[in-house]
């Protein structure tokens, strides 16, 4: 059976050649992430987005067919910058230091958009293109982990395919309820250098067990 894939290029805006065609899409953009980070998917409107862009709705609807295609290209963005976040944060001879880095910089990117996070993933319980993207997003982080523990586990008695979806899998359910439901229900959730502490040595403790002395 073949695999089911969403070709989310049909859900894409209409292009705006002009710069100041590029500017104003930019600024719906803008109020949309605005609009759904504070309403949610539900509660988000078109109306709302034309309204704080101050621009009518028929200017949206030239650039964006209905908010579902306007809310996929703002969670394309995010799944980016999620995904790019740790890019560079390998420091030579430190391990211990790498994996606390990484976390920090997914942890703080995820804290910066928690609000579009929670209004995001709203979304995907009820549009299945927004379902994907997010598919798409674990499964490459699940890849790069992957690669990254076959180089490190070649000893452990882990199966890297396992162990990379448990682990980054941890990580994403860790900063949800941190950064989302924490916050949500009034409680008090740890710094993002509390947070990357503690995700850093768990990582570290779970890749390289045989090799460790207590800090």
């Amino acid at each position: 059976m073949a695999a089911f894939v969403v070709d989310v290029s049909k859900s894409r805006p209409r292009a705006a050649p002009t710069k100041k065609g590029q500017l104003t899409r930019a600024r719906i953009m803008v109020a949309a992430r605005d609009v759904i980070a504070e309403r949610g998917y539900f509660g988000a409107t078109v109306a709302e987005i034309a309204e704080r862009s101050s621009l009518s709705l028929g200017a949206i609807y030239r650039y964006f067919e209905n908010k579902d295609t306007l809310f996929l290209e703002i969670l394309e963005e995010l799944v980016e910058d999620l995904y790019t976040a740790v890019d560079g944060s390998w420091i030579k001879g430190d391990r211990l230091a790498s994996l606390r880095e990484s976390s920090r910089r997914y942890l703080t990117t995820y804290y910066e958009n928690r609000h579009l996070i929670a209004g995001l993933l709203e979304m995907s319980a009820a549009v299945p293109e927004c379902a994907q993207l997010w598919w798409n997003l674990r499964q490459k982080t699940f890849r790069r982990k992957e690669k990254y523990l076959r180089r490190h586990l070649p000893t452990i008695p882990l199966n890297p395919d396992y162990a990379a979806v448990a682990l980054a899998t941890m990580v994403e359910q860790i900063a949800y309820h941190w950064y989302v439901e924490t916050e949500r229900h009034g409680g008090e959730a740890p710094t993002i250098d509390e947070a990357a502490d503690t995700v850093g040595l768990i990582w570290y403790r779970s890749i390289y067990a045989n090799k460790i002395e207590c800090p």
